[in-house]
C-alpha cells in the first residue's frame, strides 16, 4: 500500500510540474509582447494636408513591427473627420530594412488612388508614419514587387518625410451653382501644389476639387461626383479636358444643369492667366449633356457669375 501511495504521489508531482510548466509559457509570451504609441498619418477633413492620430500598436519580438504598423494605418482613422486615402483592401506583403531605409511592398490595391490629391496624401501618409520611427529616414514603396511610379512616369524611389502640408498650396476660386441654378458663385479653396511646377497636373487637381463639390451649404455641385478627369492638356491658351462617361450617364440633365456644368468648368479654369478657353470632351467626343453639342472651346462668362 505504501508503494502504491508513493507511485501515486510521484505521478501527482509530475502532473503538477507539467501543468505549471504549460500554464507558465503563455504568461511568458504575454510578457514578451510590447506596446508602442505611434502617430498614424491621414488626410484632414478636406483632404488637403496630413494630420496624425495616435494609436497603440502591440507586437511580439519575432513579429515584423513595420508591417503591423502599416496594417494599422490601412485600417483607417478612428476619427470620422479624418480621411483614409489608402484602399482598405491593400495588403502588406512585407518590409525590408536596409540601414536607415525601409522598403515596403503592398498589393496592387494600394495603387488605386482616388485622384492626384489622394495619391499625394496616400504616399505621404506611409512615408511620414514610418519615418517617425527610430532609425528610419527614408521609405521606398513597392507594389507587387515593382517600384511605385510617380506622376512624372519615373519611380518614386526612396522618399524622406513630407512637410506638414506635403506641398505648397495655391488659393483657387472654384465656381459652383446657386440654389436656383441661374448663376455660379466662387468659393476660394486651397489646392496642394502650384501651377508653376506642372500646369496640366495642377489643373487636374483643381478639377477634382470642383467635382468633389462645395464646402458651403448654400452652393451646389455642378458635376456628378462619379466623374473622373481622364486627361488635361494645355496648349496655346486652350485647356483640353477629357472627362469620363459618367459626365453623360450620371448627369441630372436639363438646360440649367448643362449651363451650370459648362460655366463652372470654364470660369474656374479661366481664373488662371494661362488659360483663355476650355475644350470639354467625354471619352474624346464633344460634351453633349442636354441641348448643346460642345464642338468649340468655351471662353469665360462673366455675366453668369453672381457678385
Amino acid at each position: 500500500m505504501t508503494k502504491a501511495f508513493t507511485r501515486a504521489g510521484i505521478l501527482f508531482f509530475v502532473a503538477l510540474v507539467f501543468f505549471v510548466g504549460c500554464t507558465a509559457n503563455p504568461s511568458q509570451k504575454e510578457m514578451d509582447v510590447s506596446t508602442e504609441k505611434v502617430n498614424l498619418y491621414y488626410g484632414d477633413s478636406n483632404n488637403e494636408k496630413l494630420v496624425t492620430e495616435e494609436r497603440e500598436v502591440s507586437f511580439s519580438p519575432e513579429a515584423d513591427k513595420y508591417k503591423i504598423i502599416l496594417e494599422e494605418l490601412i485600417k483607417g482613422p478612428e476619427d470620422k473627420n479624418l480621411r483614409a486615402n489608402i484602399s482598405p483592401n491593400t495588403k502588406v506583403f512585407g518590409t525590408i530594412k536596409q540601414g536607415n531605409d525601409l522598403i515596403v511592398d503592398f498589393s496592387r490595391d494600394f495603387n488605386q488612388f482616388g485622384g492626384s490629391v489622394a495619391e499625394i496624401i496616400s504616399v505621404a501618409s506611409v512615408v511620414n508614419t514610418m519615418t517617425q520611427l527610430d532609425n528610419i529616414n527614408r521609405v521606398k514603396i513597392l507594389v507587387e514587387g515593382q517600384e511605385l511610379i510617380g506622376p512624372s512616369g519615373e519611380p518614386r524611389g526612396f522618399m524622406a518625410s513630407f512637410g506638414d502640408t506635403q506641398e505648397t498650396t495655391t488659393d483657387v476660386v472654384l465656381y459652383f451653382g446657386n440654389k436656383d441654378a441661374t448663376k455660379v458663385i466662387g468659393e476660394t479653396r486651397k489646392i496642394p501644389g502650384s501651377a508653376d511646377e506642372n500646369r496640366d497636373g495642377f489643373i487636374k487637381k483643381v478639377l477634382e476639387k470642383l467635382i468633389a463639390g462645395p464646402q458651403r451649404s448654400d452652393l451646389y455641385r455642378t458635376i456628378p461626383k462619379e466623374v473622373k478627369v481622364q486627361s488635361v492638356e494645355i496648349t496655346d491658351g486652350t485647356a483640353f479636358i477629357d472627362f469620363s462617361q459618367e459626365m453623360h450617364t450620371k448627369h441630372w440633365g436639363g438646360s440649367a444643369g448643362e449651363s451650370m456644368t459648362i460655366n463652372s468648368v470654364a470660369n474656374t479654369l479661366t481664373e488662371f492667366d494661362f488659360i483663355k478657353r476650355v475644350k470639354m470632351t467625354v471619352n474624346k467626343e464633344p460634351l453633349a449633356i442636354e441641348n448643346t453639342i460642345l464642338e468649340e472651346p468655351v471662353e469665360r462668362n462673366e455675366s453668369i457669375i453672381e457678385r
